[in-house]
């Protein structure tokens, strides 16, 4: 009689590891260009374990656009509700998303959701959704800041500076993926915050 060999176990990793380098891999080639062989290839992991763990292709970009959500709150966030004038906000904020947009590397990937995602949010309705969730969170954040720093401003020029502050990290995105020096970008950051809290205090007196 023949005794069939023992099945091995499933090979353990770590979750989150590997979901670092599926965000990775996507943040370099976009959802449509990556593969699932390339992100297969990335994490070490059979297609059948990568659907198992993250589900299909779109599940897996979603999940990394949530950690990559979650990696600009952690950093860039805090600096809006912290101590100090709208302009020191804003810049702390564009220097938070910068060090994200960068992180170890001298080539930044810029912003996951403006480099990236904005390509695919007219074919998969998924990534719109998610893309919108972002956008309007931004904007929310953004306003909150300023209306905490300008509370006599109308609602109506509350959220024209946030949309304008926003739109600058959009900028700044765009011009890291392009291959713009972390100095460049820097200068840009500070005097945009101080164009936008100039405009906030001149919209306070009118």
């Amino acid at each position: 009689m023949s005794v069939r060999p023992a099945r091995g176990r499933p090979r353990k990793f770590d979750k989150e590891e590997v979901l670092q380098k599926i965000l990775k891999e996507f943040w370099i080639k976009g959802f449509a260009a990556t593969s699932l062989d390339d992100l297969s290839a990335a994490t070490g992991l059979t297609r059948p374990s990568l659907y198992a763990a993250y589900g299909n292709k779109t599940q897996m970009y979603l999940a990394a656009l949530r950690s990559f959500v979650g990696q600009m709150s952690d950093n860039a966030m805090p600096a809006l509700s912290g101590a100090g004038d709208l302009q020191s906000a804003l810049e702390g904020f564009y220097q938070g998303a910068l060090n994200v947009y960068f992180g170890t590397r001298k080539q930044a990937l810029g912003c996951l959701v403006f480099t990236t995602a904005i390509a695919d949010v007219a074919s998969d309705t998924q990534i719109k959704k998610a893309v919108s969730g972002f956008v309007e969170g931004l904007d929310a954040a953004l306003a909150q800041c300023i209306h905490s720093h300008g509370p006599h401003l109308e609602a109506a020029q509350t959220h024209s500076l946030a949309r304008h502050a926003s739109g600058m990290l959009m900028n700044l995105a765009t011009r890291a993926r392009a291959g713009a020096k972390r100095d460049a970008l820097d200068e840009l950051a500070a005097s945009s915050a101080a164009l936008i809290a100039q405009a906030a205090v001149t919209q306070q007196g009118d």
